[in-house]
């Protein structure tokens, strides 16, 4: 199950919409203004994002580029079949594009797709992972990761912006059950920083190390 935020501006289609996810067992959430998504996504908890694209690109401007931040998958909804390749460049993050007219059963697989892919790749800014082929890239550019480094990256991109402790980050990233151990997980933040920027993973007072992705 995953939590949907609909920004439909026809309220019967997004009530349609929402019907139908329901029936997957998804928690969905109904708004017909881009400024009410907005206000959701500040301040709510991770959702993926139903966007119909006729919606004025200088309101959807600022959703997608904090949605991006936050890596949250996008699913565009349009009529022209001729702006899907344009809707795939506009957003970097985990996106699809669903055709309009689109029946119940489209909508369903459409979303499926999209969590299914968004489960494989984490995105935050222009950081992002493919676990299933196990690289990750910055800007574009490969970074080359030890197996361990990768691991650790993993599990600070699984919590963006939470203060993880150093025993979370061991069980996380590679199942050590104790305390002891703590040390491995200085040498290889050290390291990551060295490959991300110093700036991107920051230190938390007694505790931990968070990720911090402008």
């Amino acid at each position: 199950m995953a939590a949907i935020l609909i920004i439909e501006p026809d309220m019967h289609t997004g009530h349609r919409m929402s019907e139908a996810l329901t029936l997957d067992e998804h928690s969905c959430q109904n708004v017909t203004t881009v400024a009410e998504g907005l206000d959701i996504i500040q301040h709510g908890t991770r959702v993926l994002t139903v966007l119909n694209a006729r919606l004025p690109w200088s309101d959807s401007f600022s959703l997608l580029h904090l949605l991006e931040e936050k890596g949250w998958p996008v699913l565009f909804v349009t009529a022209d079949a001729g702006n899907v390749q344009h809707l795939h460049a506009l957003y970097q993050g985990s996106c699809g594009v669903l055709l309009s007219p689109f029946s119940a059963c489209q909508l369903q697989h459409a979303v499926a797709e999209l969590l299914t892919q968004t489960s494989r790749m984490l995105t935050i800014g222009s950081l992002r992972l493919d676990t299933e082929s196990r690289k990750a890239t910055l800007d574009g550019e490969l970074l080359t990761l030890t197996a361990q480094e990768f691991a650790l990256l993993h599990a600070l991109m699984q919590s963006p912006d939470a203060a993880l402790t150093r025993e979370e980050l061991l069980r996380t990233a590679w199942g050590y059950q104790g305390i002891g151990e703590t040390r491995t997980v200085d040498v290889h933040i050290q390291r990551l920083r060295r490959k991300l920027g110093s700036s991107c993973i920051e230190t938390v007072y007694k505790l931990g190390y968070r990720l911090k992705m402008a």
